[in-house]
């Protein structure tokens, strides 16, 4: 997937959307942004794992592929650094179009799809995290034509749901497998790339408006007139004003 990055304009205007926006609708909106010719409403649908992949591929493009990461220990609370590529989180495995695996519950079949947007977004309003599984579980069952999935669902159930949903989009959930050097506590840290990409939108657009607000203090030049000579003219300004 070949995306180009952000222009200087671009990126001040992600990073307000950024800061505005629940976590399910900015993983949405960066998605769109690698994938130009999809709409909001279409990339909302898309699997995770497809929709993470767009994140990526944009966050590649802007940022490199080293992806600095930071988690902390649930045993002794210590902070780890730790580090992965966008190339090796490219490679796990997408969903496919259409669902590939099923579970049964009280004798009935049920397709299992994959989790997108929409589903997260549903989910982000009940408080309670078990309650909050069942009904994303239930979400995702694709029931016979004409039928209705389950209202209730058991914990064996919701075991099955989403052991499915993790073969058919394992990029929909990617984690780092990590080990506390304090404590050997080790754990499996979930990685969620869109709030990964969003703080490193929003530190790169402090950085810029902190270049715009020098300049325009030093040469009273617009932020427009600024963000037109582009980075390294900006940057050659910037070195003069240290001499």
């Amino acid at each position: 997937m070949f995306v180009l990055p952000l222009s200087a304009t671009e990126l001040l205007d992600a990073a307000s959307i950024c800061r505005g926006s629940g976590v399910p609708d900015k993983g949405i909106y960066l998605a769109t942004l690698g994938m130009t010719e999809q709409s909001f409403e279409a990339c909302a649908a898309l699997p995770i794992g497809t929709r993470d992949a767009s994140i990526l591929a944009l966050r590649q493009a802007m940022f490199g592929d080293r992806i600095e990461l930071s988690a902390t220990c649930p045993q002794c609370a210590a902070r780890l650094d730790v580090a992965t590529t966008a190339t090796a989180l490219l490679a796990i495995e997408r969903a496919t179009d259409s669902p590939s695996c099923d579970v049964t519950i009280d004798g009935r079949r049920f397709d299992v799809r994959p989790i997108n947007s929409i589903d997260l977004a549903a989910i982000g309003q009940i408080p309670d995290a078990e309650e909050a599984r069942i009904e994303l579980a239930r979400r995702c069952l694709v029931p016979p034509e004409g039928e209705e999935p389950p209202i209730l669902l058991e914990a064996a159930d919701v075991d099955a749901i989403g052991a499915v949903i993790a073969r058919i989009d394992p990029a929909g959930d990617p984690y780092a497998m990590l080990r506390c050097a304090e404590c050997a506590c080790e754990w499996d840290a979930p990685i969620d790339i869109a709030n990964v990409l969003a703080r490193e939108i929003e530190g790169a657009a402090e950085a810029l408006l902190d270049e715009i607000h020098l300049l325009a203090q030093a040469y009273h030049w617009s932020e427009g007139a600024i963000l037109a000579l582009g980075q390294d003219r900006r940057r050659a300004y910037l070195a003069r004003l240290q001499q």
